[in-house]
């Protein structure tokens, strides 16, 4: 890993809000969610350590906002000793940190899209929530984070729904599994970083293009969207129930 990007992302379950830290891979776009008992240096630091640094190695570079967890003496102290660089976004500006906030928004919207009685437990589902995402095509990368972290497919529960074994039986001894996984790697490290090139220049074009509002005719059906999404209500229904025509 070369850089990693962290975040906490925040919302209510019941009466209450828990926080969630966040840190995404930023070639591979690989996210991982811890939950945290709080927004604390030491909370970030024991989660990096054990979730992250312990289990994938040390990354060359982590990014962050200014937040206080985050540039405090324990967190210098932390990558100093693991020969890690911190680099920050720029005060009030979230967008220096965008694969973050973009997945960030992502989970945002699959705790929303859960039903009634797992959206009030949405922490329990979180890992799951995560692995699904790692596990699907990236738009920027046209690859699964897993994949291009790992070099292969997970075994997922459809797969056992329906006996679909992955399996490769030509490769019988360790050195030549180690060259196959290198060799597919690169190449699919080389079509992602040509893929995210391509679709960051679409990106472009889409924004620096004049947006026009939908145009609503009499009798179109439409949705109104929940204002009471905004703020601490993050994962409350994105639209209204009721539909209008």
């Amino acid at each position: 890993m070369e850089l990693i990007c962290i975040d906490f992302w925040t919302a209510e379950q019941g009466d209450k809000s828990v926080d969630v830290l966040v840190a995404t891979d930023h070639f591979t776009k690989l996210a991982y969610a811890f939950p945290c008992k709080n927004q604390s240096a030491k909370q970030v630091a024991y989660h990096l350590w054990n979730g992250l640094f312990c289990v994938y190695g040390f990354p060359r570079r982590v990014h962050s906002d200014q937040g206080p967890s985050f540039e405090s003496k324990l967190m210098k102290e932390l990558l100093d000793m693991a020969g890690i660089r911190k680099s920050h976004t720029t005060p009030y500006h979230p967008m220096g940190n965008g694969i973050t906030e973009r997945f960030n928004r992502t989970l945002g919207n699959m705790i929303r899209s859960l039903p009634p009685q797992s959206k009030a437990k949405w922490p329990q589902s979180l890992q799951m929530l995560t692995f699904c995402y790692n596990c699907t095509i990236h738009e920027t990368t046209g690859f699964a984070p897993f994949y291009l972290m790992f070099g292969r497919v997970p075994r997922l529960p459809i797969d056992v729904m329906f006996q679909h074994v992955l399996r490769d039986d030509t490769v019988v001894r360790y050195s030549d599994f180690v060259s196959r996984l290198k060799c597919d790697l690169s190449e699919a490290a080389k079509i992602a970083q040509k893929h995210s090139s391509t679709e960051q220049a679409r990106h472009a074009r889409i924004y620096n293009r004049k947006v026009k509002g939908s145009p609503l005719t009499v009798g179109d059906r439409v949705l109104l969207a929940n204002r009471g999404e905004r703020g601490k209500r993050k994962i409350a229904d994105k639209w209204e129930s009721n539909l209008y025509e």
